[in-house]
């Protein structure tokens, strides 16, 4: 018994020790974060930032997070290129955009992402699970996101960073925001009292979109959006949050109850500093 307490003691210790160093590394890491915070971004990264035109459009509070956000990601993120060089435009860029959903949420930056690996053109995978399902056909992957790690595929982003019509960037950093909840199934991380309403707005949109794809019917305002969205719930919201930021107008003018969801969890209004305009 005597020693069965002097273990109890022994552990105690060893145990108030630790919680003393987490806490003090704690402190350090909060001050690293309020340092960051206070300085703008090197040079060479805000000349890249700056010619994005989408960045030049933020006004000056939202660009200010901004900029302290990239910094962080930067800092904290592991980039990987595939047979290809990783350059401090590729990561700024898809800093930013993986930055831009969150911005509204100054001291979030993907606590369970720890890698980024840069493809430089659309992969091609022989065997992948769906929904318990393997599938032994090709599929071409132009982006994925794993939780702890997102692929992205450079040529693809590049061109879509150009054209404005859509953002593989966006699309897969929206799906490492719905895992943060613990699940890729469609609802992000949302007060409890607000899941109901965005669920009942969001996939009543996805099982109307399916259905009329699924039996080839006229898609009417459908037709508007990418038919990738009616793959499943998950894709549903990462394509929504895509269009959301970077052709808003077409969710205000045709489906305006997912645009107010969209807006009210991202908080932030991408139509007005958008407008009808695709640049970005």
């Amino acid at each position: 018994m005597k020693n069965f307490k002097y273990l109890l003691i022994f552990l105690w210790f060893f145990f108030f020790i630790y919680l003393f160093f987490q806490i003090i590394e704690y402190i350090k890491y909060k001050k690293w974060l309020k340092k960051i915070e206070k300085n703008p971004p090197p040079k060479k990264i805000l000349n890249i930032l700056k010619s994005i035109k989408y960045y030049k459009l933020l006004p000056e509070n939202l660009k200010k997070i901004i900029n302290f956000k990239i910094q962080w990601f930067l800092k904290e993120k592991k980039f990987f290129g595939i047979y290809t060089d990783i350059t401090d435009e590729i990561k700024t860029k898809i800093a930013f955009y993986a930055c831009l959903p969150t911005v509204a949420y100054k001291y979030f930056c993907y606590p369970n992402l720890n890698y980024i690996f840069i493809y430089p053109n659309t992969i091609i995978l022989h065997k992948k699970e769906i929904e318990n399902i393997i599938s032994n056909e090709e599929i071409l992957i132009e982006g994925e996101a794993t939780k702890d790690a997102v692929i992205i595929v450079w040529d693809k982003a590049k061109k879509e960073i150009q054209k404005c019509h859509r953002n593989v960037i966006i699309h897969e950093f929206a799906h490492e925001i719905d895992y943060n909840n613990g699940a890729m199934d469609g609802i992000p991380p949302l007060e409890e009292s607000k899941i109901k309403e965005f669920a009942k707005t969001m996939f009543k949109e996805y099982e109307k979109f399916k259905e009329n794809t699924i039996k080839g019917r006229f898609l009417g305002k459908y037709h508007l959006l990418d038919k990738y969205a009616t793959t499943n719930k998950a894709e549903f919201f990462a394509v929504m949050s895509e269009y959301f930021f970077v052709r808003p107008a077409i969710l205000k003018k045709h489906f305006p109850d997912i645009y107010k969801e969209l807006k009210n969890f991202y908080k932030i209004d991408t139509y007005k500093i958008l407008g009808e305009n695709i640049f970005c």
